[in-house]
C-alpha cells in the first residue's frame, strides 16, 4: 500500500475519535476550469463534526462534469418566418470527475457579521471521459483515477442560530491517470489528464445536520 494511501487511513481514523463533536453539514456548487478539459460544473456535499468552534473535519464527496458537442450545419428551410437549420452532430465528449476527500475547515472571525472560511483536503478521485465520434466511427469511454487535494478560502455569513452562507475561490489539484500499455522498447506509458485548476463556490453550512 502507497505511503500516502496509508496517511490518508490514519488521518480517517483521528478523524473519527473526534466525529463526537457537534454535526456539520455543507452543500455547495460552482464552476472548476481543469488545465486539459472545458470548464465544467462543481460542487458536493461534505459530512463532517466540529472539533471546537473554530476546527471542523468532514468526508466530501464531489462531482465535476463538463459537456462539449461539435456540429456542422448542413441545411437549411424556410418556415414563413421562421428560418429552420438542419445541424450534424460530429462529436459527443462528457467528463465525470468524482473527488472523495477528507477535509480539515476551518471558519474565523474577520468581523461581527463575517468570517474567514479556510478549507483543505485530500483524497483519490474517479474520471470517466466519454467521446462519441461519429466521423470516426468511435464510442468508448475511458477511465481513470489517482491522488486529488483542494485548498480554499473564502467568507462566511451567518444567516441564522444553526446555519452559515458561504463562498469560496479554491483550487483543485490532481492528474488521474491509466496505463497504455508499453512502448516499442517495452516501457510502460501511463495516460493522465491534469485536472488542477481554480474554482469558485458557494454554499450552505447546516449546523446540528448530517450523519
Amino acid at each position: 500500500m502507497n505511503t500516502w494511501i496509508k496517511s490518508i487511513l490514519v488521518t480517517m481514523v483521528f478523524a473519527g475519535s473526534v466525529f463526537s463533536q457537534g454535526k456539520m453539514t455543507e452543500f455547495n456548487a460552482g464552476l472548476l476550469a481543469p488545465k486539459d478539459a472545458k470548464s465544467g460544473f462543481y460542487g458536493g456535499v461534505n459530512f463532517g463534526r466540529m472539533v471546537d468552534e473554530n476546527i471542523g473535519v468532514s468526508l466530501g464527496v464531489h462531482v465535476y462534469y463538463s459537456s462539449y458537442t461539435k456540429e456542422e450545419k448542413v441545411g437549411a428551410s424556410k418556415d414563413g418566418q421562421i428560418v429552420i437549420s438542419d445541424k450534424a452532430t460530429k462529436l459527443d465528449q462528457s467528463a465525470t470527475l468524482i473527488p472523495l476527500f477528507f477535509q480539515l475547515h476551518y471558519t474565523g472571525p474577520i468581523t461581527q457579521s463575517m468570517d474567514l472560511k479556510v478549507t483543505a483536503g485530500v483524497g483519490y478521485e474517479f474520471l470517466w471521459n466519454s467521446v462519441t465520434n461519429f466521423d470516426e466511427g468511435k464510442d468508448a469511454t475511458d477511465f481513470f483515477s489517482g491522488f486529488g487535494w483542494n485548498v480554499g478560502a473564502g467568507i462566511s455569513l451567518p444567516i441564522s442560530r444553526a446555519s452559515d452562507f458561504y463562498g469560496e475561490v479554491f483550487y483543485h489539484g490532481g492528474a488521474p491517470s491509466r496505463e497504455a500499455g508499453k512502448t516499442k522498447e517495452g516501457l510502460p506509458v501511463r495516460s493522465e489528464i491534469d485536472m488542477g485548476g481554480l474554482g469558485v463556490r458557494i454554499g450552505l453550512r447546516l449546523y446540528s445536520f448530517g450523519l
